[in-house]
């Protein structure tokens, strides 16, 4: 019986050995915690090499905020690296860093464990690299004071545009001085700050359907333009939080929406809200920017 449950260990032993040296994705693993959602880290990794000149990436398969390999050139080496993504709560995301070297597979592995080897320190600096990169851009914004809420109710002037959550503050800029020309020539009378409506939020493809609107008070309706149009926006419940930063970023308000959502069992229409405090045209401190974002709660 002893030698039997013996033979068992080594077999068992043995097929471990065999999955850590042969057949397990990844030579190293570097575990971070980042206080932000699933979805920034998820899109900061997509975008790093954008920010890091010392790296090339090209990502070969995703699941969209939770997973990402991406093929990797550093230091005129190439590596593969196992990108996963986890939610510990609305605003912290654990994420696991696999890497592989495309050579000395083996040598790393068994190294790994034991002492730090070239491999592991490059690891871990590429790990390091990111983090770095990740914390600067977390310090241009900041989410806060999420709550439920009436969403606000307006009559607008509005532009519609089709673009992606990065873009949407380009069209902004374009629009504000376009629509309050068009207020100011009809003798239109403006009323409260400009808003953004997210009529659809693809995220797959990370493309938005935008209506940037103008309030105005005291029409039901607004001479004909080939592409101004009147629309009334109606109060509905919703999830509200405050975005401070440049308004090209304040998506990462929306996933903060969806994680507090999501942890409190709340459904939410594929739609957004978005009202400016300030108007961007005139620069300044991003930081001191605001904006009230509201995702309506299905009914």
């Amino acid at each position: 019986m002893t030698r039997k449950i013996l033979s068992i260990l080594i077999l068992l032993l043995v097929c471990a050995l065999g999955w850590y040296l042969f057949i397990k994705k990844s030579d190293y693993i570097y575990r971070f915690e980042a206080k932000t959602t699933d979805a920034t880290v998820f899109y900061s990794i997509s975008n790093w090499e954008k920010t890091n000149d010392s790296i090339v990436t090209e990502t070969i398969d995703s699941t969209l905020y939770n997973h990402i390999t991406q093929n990797l050139k550093y230091l005129n080496k190439e590596y593969t690296l196992y990108w996963d993504i986890n939610t510990e709560n609305d605003s912290l995301a654990k994420v696991n860093l696999g890497v592989r070297a495309h050579e000395n597979n083996v040598i790393n592995r068994i190294t790994a464990p034991f002492y730090e080897s070239e491999f592991k320190k490059t690891s871990k600096k590429i790990a390091v690299s990111f983090i770095s990169k990740l914390k600067t851009n977390l310090s241009t914004f900041k989410v806060s004071a999420i709550r439920e809420e009436q969403s606000p109710n307006s009559i607008c002037a509005c532009v519609n545009a089709k673009t992606t959550p990065e873009g949407k503050a380009k069209h902004m800029m374009r629009n504000y001085n376009y629509i309050g020309a068009y207020v100011a020539d009809n003798n239109i009378q403006p009323q409260g700050r400009p808003m953004v409506v997210i009529n659809d939020f693809d995220k797959e493809k990370n493309t938005i359907d935008m209506d940037f609107c103008f309030p105005i008070k005291g029409v039901s309706s607004i001479p004909e333009h080939p592409e101004i149009f009147f629309r009334d926006i109606k109060s509905v419940p919703a999830i509200k939080a405050v975005f401070n930063g440049n308004y090209m970023y304040s998506q990462h308000a929306w996933f903060r929406i969806y994680n507090y959502a999501k942890s409190h069992d709340i459904n939410l229409k594929n739609k957004i809200i978005e009202k400016f405090h300030n108007n961007p045209n005139f620069g300044g401190d991003a930081l001191s920017w605001k904006s009230e974002i509201y995702i309506p709660i299905a009914q």
